[in-house]
């Protein structure tokens, strides 16, 4: 006989109570699925972009979990129950990025979420429980938001093609870093959807199949590099712990115009109109399209169907890709960088200097008249530099020397920048008269 959904829900709410002397938190209580009456079992999810791998130490020096790459999961790992050290370091790093203790119930099945950019990186200890029964035809899941940025969003699961501007969340407003409850779900193929709250604007897109009947989940929504976009781990509450990332079928683009073509630019994706009318030295905004190899073509506004340019870009999943556009009419060239549009650490802003003058050979880069890049030559970018801001802007002066020599090609007093945000500063047009254009991405 099913067990209506407000009698199982006050079933989990009486575990809960009941078990609330033993657990720091709990979103439903109890034993996990499958940890024995004596032992403790963890599983640890790195979801932090910029580090090839990571490391997790529990109080020794010896490692709990090695090399474990970005967007993997293990299963379930047994381990002894009380309060434990967690360290964990990235890409075989001597000092720790995490160092923290925290209590682990006896018999109860965790999963240690690993996430956020390295400088600045956190944690979340999610307790994994079985005490929830969903009725037939259903499964619970809840949701963890932990995409750096992304401060609140709603999840839907629906069939294939539903029309979201008709139907409504299975989850609404899941919060950065707080477990949502647990909420039932119909069993089926699903397509699983994410917007921001309150918004019916996609961030998240992916056939994610079927659920198992009366099987518990938990979806787990992490960044990339973009500043909208997410991807999402599925995560199994079963015996074994079993889930994968299933990446996001979106990606952003943009691009900057610094042709001498004379006429704005049109842009194409896979022959379809995305970008019109980008005028020299404009920056577009970010425009949404499916990840994958995509044909981007290039038309001056003044003469439609004549290709200036033609590439094929690659658009990871969740991820921005900015491209750069220069050189005169019959000899266009294009720069394509990714961007990393995750906060940058506290009290920093991330800024990254472009060379797009089509003969201006190289520079070199001085902010506040300190030489941060030497010889960033024509059609390259310079690594990215973290530099002090705080969060109602500090203001920089960028110069730009011919490389090598003591010759100012351009100067760019009296920028601001905002702690938090990533920028790029393009350098544009002629060596004779070059221009600055100051793009916020994020």
């Amino acid at each position: 006989m099913e067990i209506p959904i407000i009698l199982r829900r006050l079933l989990t709410v009486l575990v809960c109570l009941v078990g609330a002397a033993l657990l720091a938190s709990c979103n439903g209580g109890g034993q996990g699925v499958g940890a024995t009456p004596i032992l403790t079992r963890i599983r640890v999810i790195n979801l932090v972009p910029n580090a090839l791998s990571i490391q997790v130490q529990l109080d020794t020096d010896q490692p709990f979990v090695a090399g474990l790459a970005f967007e993997q999961v293990t299963q379930y790992l047994e381990v002894d129950p009380g309060t434990r050290e967690f360290k964990v370091s990235a890409d075989g790093g001597q000092t720790n990025i995490i160092d923290v203790s925290l209590p682990l119930a006896k018999a109860t099945d965790y999963t240690f979420v690993v996430y956020g950019p390295v400088e600045a990186v956190s944690q979340s200890l999610m307790l994994d429980i079985n005490t929830l029964i969903p009725n037939g035809g259903t499964f619970d899941v809840r949701v963890l938001n932990v995409a750096t940025g992304i401060q609140a969003v709603d999840v839907y699961l629906t069939q294939p093609g539903v029309d979201l501007s008709v139907t409504g969340p299975n989850i609404s407003d899941a919060s950065f870093s707080i477990p949502t409850g647990f909420f039932p779900v119909d069993v089926g193929n699903l397509e699983l959807r994410i917007t921001p709250h309150s918004s019916k604007e996609v961030i998240y897109d992916a056939q994610v199949g079927a659920f198992a009947d009366k099987s518990l989940a938990e979806i787990i929504l992490f960044g990339k590099g973009s500043a909208r976009l997410v991807n999402a781990a599925v995560l199994n509450i079963d015996s074994a712990g079993t889930g994968q990332v299933y990446p996001n079928t979106l990606a952003e683009f943009k691009v900057l115009n610094g042709t001498s073509v004379g006429a704005p630019l049109n842009v194409f994706v896979d022959g379809a109109l995305a970008l019109a009318n980008v005028p020299f030295a404009g920056v577009s905004n970010y425009q949404t399209v499916p990840t994958g190899t995509r044909t981007i073509t290039v038309e001056s506004a003044a003469s439609p169907g004549a290709t200036l340019l033609s590439l094929m870009v690659d658009l990871p999943p969740a991820t921005d890709t900015s491209i750069a556009v220069s050189g005169p009419a019959g000899a266009l060239r294009s720069l394509v960088l990714q961007d990393d549009n995750l906060p940058s650490a506290a009290n920093r802003a991330r800024v990254r200097f472009v060379n797009a003058s089509p003969d201006l050979a190289a520079m070199d880069v001085y902010v506040n008249f300190a030489k941060e890049f030497t010889n960033v030559a024509s059609n390259t970018a310079s690594p990215y530099a973290e530099l002090v801001a705080d969060a109602t802007g500090t203001v920089y002066e960028f110069d730009f020397n011919v490389a090598g020599t003591t010759t100012p090609a351009l100067m760019l007093p009296g920028v601001t920048l905002l702690a938090g945000k990533t920028y790029t500063v393009y350098v544009v047009g002629p060596a004779a008269s070059p221009q600055g254009v100051v793009s916020q991405d994020d």
